[in-house]
């Protein structure tokens, strides 16, 4: 019986810690908005997402995109030659693409509950555009086994702009260091980070709640 018990506090203890530990990534990675300066959504029924990656992004560690590129082409080359190529294409693909629309239903899983109001590709016609600046970006890396990996890390800027004015800022915040869900394939660098795209619109949809509630 003594054991029982002993057994049984050791378990509360152990989710009452989890718990904390959820608690604090989940704030950690938490979007500061101000509700007044975007209380302008209100009254759009669209806004058009456009991501941005500047000349001197980092990528990885110190590495400059440029050498970024070099290297994964490299790499992917020594696996399978020709391989490299396919990589790059992929890469850009993602950087114009794929993670957008990962950033869109990440965004939409939960906002579709609460508004009607659609986050939508930058072709379309709308009022306002959310532009998402990459910062900063950590590519992780491991396979398939659990041992020896690490999920992507994406830093980002979100400016939301008049889309006939780029220049015209209307309200800009940066986002905490976000952490995606751990991925692997192919390419399993492009596809960590398509993950940390996600996880950023999931955190922004909690935020909004807050404006279109």
């Amino acid at each position: 019986m003594e054991n029982h018990k002993k057994n049984y506090w050791m378990f509360k203890k152990t989710i009452f810690l989890l718990l904390i530990a959820v608690s604090s990534v989940s704030f950690a990675q938490r979007i500061k908005i101000d509700k007044k300066k975007l209380a302008f959504l209100k009254n759009e029924t669209k806004v058009a997402v456009k991501l941005t990656f500047p000349e001197d992004l980092i990528i990885y560690s110190l590495h400059p995109e440029k050498e970024f590129i070099e290297n994964m082409k490299k790499k992917y080359d020594r696996k399978d030659n020709g391989n490299g190529d396919k990589w790059y294409q992929t890469y850009q693909t993602a950087k114009k693409e794929t993670w957008r629309d990962a950033f869109l239903a990440g965004l939409h899983e939960r906002l579709k509950t609460y508004s009607d109001l659609e986050f939508v590709t930058n072709d379309q016609e709308t009022n306002y555009t959310l532009i998402i600046e990459a910062d900063w970006i950590y590519t992780g890396y491991g396979g398939s086994a659990s041992v020896g990996r690490e999920e992507g890390k994406l830093e980002t800027t979100l400016r939301f702009v008049k889309t006939s004015e780029s220049d015209s800022e209307v309200y800009a915040t940066q986002a905490p260091k976000v952490i995606g869900n751990y991925a692997y394939g192919e390419f399993g660098d492009i596809e960590r980070i398509r993950e940390c795209y996600n996880k950023l619109g999931y955190l922004l949809s909690l935020q909004l709640k807050r404006v279109l509630k």
